[in-house]
């Protein structure tokens, strides 16, 4: 959607007639309004003729919602219910209910579940613009419903100079990373490298050339989504925060697909390790605990896109590479000597090459283009 020239072209005419529009009603134009509209035309322009299966699977999933709402379905079960149809795509065990962004519209509707109040939880344009926001249908950032309940609740709609020269600027950043920087790291290194035969020279320039595309590509993606998100007032959350800085697998997860990662935190970790804080066992045990929900966590991070083996495999590498960490802080946490140890700059600078490494060793596996 954002290689396309049209999408620009409709994305930059719409900023403008809805500007236009709103000054001829002397500014009265409310968001829910302007949303309606904008995802009405988003779902013509990104679902074309194929009308259908995102018609059952909005009705569907607010089906779901009303009857949580009524209590006749119980949240784990409403939640289980909206993640069939993607587990069904992801098994490829079904294909008629894939369409065009379902995973993320799948978290978003289990986020309206999880964290909704009565009052906005199933008011019909309010879901329909949220699951079907044209900006991030495809890929993210992960907008929560929280923060889309905030932008779409204020009064008047309004689109200013400095508001679109910020977002220019942020859309011509991410047009840079995706179409120039990832673009000539695929061409010059990985179409090339790639069909190559494997061994240890082609793992290393093939774990950091993707690793590096991956992010100019995905960072330039959600520059370009933000940016068109705050064209028209969305405040659509950062995705990437220099993750070539991390110190460590957490940080770099805090760096690396940010709303991703937070929202897997509030969703699978929290409710894991709360659970197994409940046991006898775990309360003695809370490193077990943690490792537990941290595994399942990353895990999730891969195998959410599908039971392929590499993302499989790449998933239980995120999962044990932080679990390694977790349990090497709470080693040093009882030895002063291996803290003091972490603390040098030598290993700590290590810390962040081997944090680094593993990192794009496992996005490399994750690509499918490794031998595993």
């Amino acid at each position: 959607m954002y290689s396309s020239g049209t999408f620009f072209f409709c994305l930059f005419s719409s900023a403008l007639i809805f500007a236009l529009v709103n000054r001829i009603l002397s500014y009265r134009l409310t968001y829910l309004s302007a949303f309606s509209v904008l995802a009405a035309v988003g779902w013509g322009f990104i679902f074309q003729d194929d009308y259908l299966i995102p018609v059952a699977v909005f009705f569907v999933f607010y089906g779901f919602v009303t009857l949580n709402e009524k209590g006749w379905l119980k949240t784990w079960q409403a939640v289980t219910l909206k993640l069939l149809p993607l587990l069904l795509v992801k098994l490829h065990l079904n294909h008629h209910w894939g369409l065009i962004g379902l995973s993320f519209m799948t978290f978003r509707a289990i986020d309206v579940l999880l964290y909704r109040s009565k009052k906005d939880s199933r008011h019909f344009l309010h879901y329909f613009c949220y699951l079907f926001m044209p900006f991030i249908i495809l890929a993210g950032p992960m907008y929560r419903w929280r923060t889309w309940v905030t932008d779409i609740s204020k009064p008047l709609f309004a689109i200013n100079r400095e508001q679109f020269l910020t977002a220019m600027e942020q859309i011509f950043t991410g047009i840079i990373q995706k179409f120039l920087l990832a673009m000539l790291i695929d061409n010059l290194v990985i179409q090339s490298w790639s069909h190559r035969p494997f061994d240890w020279t082609v793992g290393v320039v093939m774990s950091v050339a993707y690793s590096t595309y991956l992010y100019f590509d995905f960072a330039g993606y959600s520059n370009m989504a933000i940016g068109a998100g705050r064209l028209f007032g969305l405040n659509i959350p950062a995705n990437f925060n220099l993750p070539i800085l991390a110190k460590n697998p957490q940080d770099f997860w805090r760096r690396f697909h940010v709303s991703l990662s937070e929202w897997l935190r509030d969703v699978v970790f929290m409710p894991i390790y709360m659970n197994l804080m409940k046991l006898d066992f775990f309360r003695q045990n809370k490193t077990l605990a943690q490792n537990i929900g941290i595994f399942c966590t990353l895990f999730c991070m891969g195998a959410w896109n599908g039971l392929e083996r590499h993302y499989v495999i790449s998933g239980a590498l995120f999962g044990a590479i932080s679990v390694a960490h977790n349990m090497l802080l709470w080693s040093a946490k009882r030895s002063p000597a291996l803290s003091n140890w972490l603390q040098l700059p030598v290993i700590a600078f290590l810390g962040r090459i081997l944090t680094l490494g593993s990192a794009a060793a496992s996005l490399y596996i994750f690509s499918g283009m490794s031998p595993l």
